[in-house]
């Protein structure tokens, strides 16, 4: 979690972001902006921050995995050793985020990057860099009281509640690549990627977060995509067993591979034989290492634990949702078509 209770804002800088394509240029500020409304400060650490609810780490990397000829990483540690640099280094960082613009639905809006002293992060005191663009305008109503008459009109301004994409950088893990921590509004669109691949070139830590996150994904992956075309098993079976996972995760602290692969297969020596080998595909194809062992991740598991819910979709009538033992569920068929049977000893 993050804590802003001792947070200082030290410097700010803003400069305008056009496309890149339709050669519409950056507006490069000439100097930081000038921090003394106490409001305003309040009303920037709300817009900052509000979405970085349960920061998931992220560092820097490089094409050839060399984090060090990432231009991020080093505009971010020149910030570091050298905090006047803010300014200086935001206009590099202005140009190279213009030069990844290119994409048509990539939309214009205005760049923001900040120096925060003394954030407290994960009980963690550290300095950060954030880095904040404003793609999108709200219309706010305005009332002027003037003589026997009250006139309304609007102004277009970005909703403090409402961030597009952010980054915090923090001054912790420089041999690594930094820690990172990102927002993106846009994320399921492809073209939005650019903010985290092309912008800023990062990768998951291989920490508990991700870890948890994603042993989960390559679970409910496994069972789509190889246990229910080669297994042949029955969706009531594979609700069985996203439970049985989501079981685990729930009560178990410390993961261990083999401990979970016995009790949410049931020890079946060929699906978890098969489970292993999906499990390296898919780390070399997603180039993120997975732990044998590890500390389940509290947030992590809150974050994708809807992932793991099962239910039986029935045409467009029902929604069987398995909780618990699917033992409980039978699927048959006779002459009126297919059913499931159902066995419980109490409803409410």
């Amino acid at each position: 979690m993050i804590n802003l209770e001792v947070a200082q804002l030290a410097s700010v800088s803003i400069h305008g972001i056009g496309i890149k394509n339709e050669n519409e240029g950056i507006n490069i500020s000439t100097a930081g902006i000038t921090l003394e409304d106490d409001l305003l400060k309040e009303l920037l650490f709300k817009y900052f921050f509000k979405r970085f609810n349960e920061p998931e780490f992220y560092g820097f990397t490089f094409s050839n995995e060399d984090f060090t000829l990432n231009p991020m990483f080093n505009f971010a540690r020149a910030i570091f050793r050298d905090p006047e640099l803010l300014h200086n280094q935001s206009v590099f960082i202005a140009k190279h985020l213009y030069e990844q613009s290119s994409h048509p639905n990539i939309k214009p809006g205005d760049l923001m990057i900040a120096y925060i002293k003394d954030l407290v992060i994960d009980e963690q005191m550290q300095d950060a860099i954030g880095i904040f663009k404003s793609e999108s305008k709200d219309a706010f109503l305005q009332f002027k009281h003037e003589a026997k008459q009250i006139k309304i009109g609007y102004e277009q301004g970005v909703n403090v509640e409402k961030l597009d994409k952010g980054c915090l950088i923090l001054n912790d893990d420089e041999s690594d690549g930094y820690k990172v921590c990102i927002v993106d509004k846009g994320n399921k669109n492809n073209e939005a990627q650019y903010w985290k691949d092309d912008f800023l070139n990062l990768k998951a830590k291989n920490d508990d977060y991700h870890n948890t996150k994603n042993i989960i994904n390559l679970t409910t992956s496994f069972i789509k995509e190889r246990l229910g075309p080669e297994f042949e098993l029955e969706k009531f079976e594979q609700a069985g067993i996203l439970n049985r996972s989501k079981e685990y995760f729930k009560r178990v602290e410390r993961f261990e591979d083999e401990d979970y692969e016995d009790r949410i297969f049931f020890s079946n020596k060929e699906i978890i034989d098969e489970f292993k080998a999906y499990k390296e595909e898919y780390v070399e194809e997603n180039k993120q290492a997975l732990d044998t062992q590890f500390f389940v991740s509290p947030s992590a598991y809150k974050k994708n634990a809807r992932y793991l819910r099962s239910v039986i979709k029935l045409d467009k009538n029902f929604h069987i949702y398995v909780h618990g033992n699917h033992d409980l569920i039978e699927k048959q068929s006779d002459e009126k078509g297919k059913f499931y049977k159902i066995y419980y000893e109490a409803e409410s």
